[in-house]
């Protein structure tokens, strides 16, 4: 027999199915909820905390305009919550998750790298002319310049190159590097296209993010370490804009078990 909140549940992904509620709806009131699904507002208050943990709705307090529940799509928010607390719990190791990492972002990148060989291969690459231009940018110094690499993951793959070059600035600290790095990952896997796997490695990522800042704290020679990261980087982003996907699949897999074994992550929690 369910229990009262999943009736409420239920009804609710009903109505995502037929459509009568979607992005950027907001929920009815606990009341006129309980009444539609006969249940108590307890059992209301129940689903709608679900719905918040799994990234579903967003709540507002008060009465005003901004109060209630509003539907929104935040789906790494409950996956990495989960995780989180099983890695936390040891009931998952952190190494197993780097592994998992390491198998979906490898593929994502040499997805991407693919993609832009297609692009090339298809002529849709810009002019010679734009390409012998010494206009063109090409501020992360990789050799080669995503603005030059038209299509779907052209956005994504540009912002790593900003992000790369932000990384090469001098003084940056550990946290802000920490940023970037999160984020040029993240650019380059949202450049293969799958949003599906841009959910999971943002879950994967934010599952073990105190391993990582613990790790990083306790590397003796951070600016050394900074520094073969950004190296790594650059090698990788210049994989995916030249369309090695083969390279692309190495440089990332490398990359990451580098950093795992240097920080000692790979260790973590065992």
């Amino acid at each position: 027999m369910n229990k009262a909140y999943e009736i409420v549940l239920a009804g609710i992904e009903c109505a995502f199915l037929d459509g009568s509620l979607t992005l950027g709806d907001r929920l009815p009131g606990e009341r006129a909820l309980a009444e539609r699904f006969a249940v108590s507002r307890s059992s209301v208050r129940e689903a709608i905390r679900i719905l918040d943990a799994v990234g579903l709705i967003r709540s507002g307090v008060g009465s005003g305009p901004g109060a209630g529940s509003v539907i929104v799509s935040e789906p790494s928010v409950g996956l990495s919550r989960a995780l989180k607390l099983h890695v936390s719990a040891r009931h998952i190791a952190p190494a197993d998750v780097l592994t998992t990492r390491v198998v979906l972002e490898s593929d994502a990148v040499a997805t991407a790298a693919e993609a832009v060989a297609a692009a090339k291969s298809a002529g849709v690459e810009k002019s010679a002319d734009a390409e012998e231009s010494t206009d063109v940018e090409d501020p992360a110094g990789v050799g080669m310049s995503a603005a030059r690499i038209p299509g779907l993951g052209d956005i994504h793959l540009k912002r790593a190159e900003e992000l790369l070059a932000r990384m090469r600035e001098p003084g940056v600290v550990k946290e802000s590097f920490h940023d970037l790095d999160a984020r040029f990952h993240r650019e380059l896997c949202a450049a293969a296209g799958n949003p599906v796997t841009d959910i999971i490695l943002a879950s994967l990522s934010s599952s073990i993010v105190d391993y990582v800042s613990s790790a990083a704290a306790a590397t003796e020679d951070w600016t050394w370490v900074q520094t073969e990261l950004t190296k790594q980087h650059a090698g990788l982003l210049d994989s995916i804009l030249a369309g090695d996907a083969d390279r692309a699949r190495r440089e990332c897999a490398a990359h990451i078990h580098w950093f795992a074994r240097t920080t000692g992550i790979d260790a973590a929690g065992t």
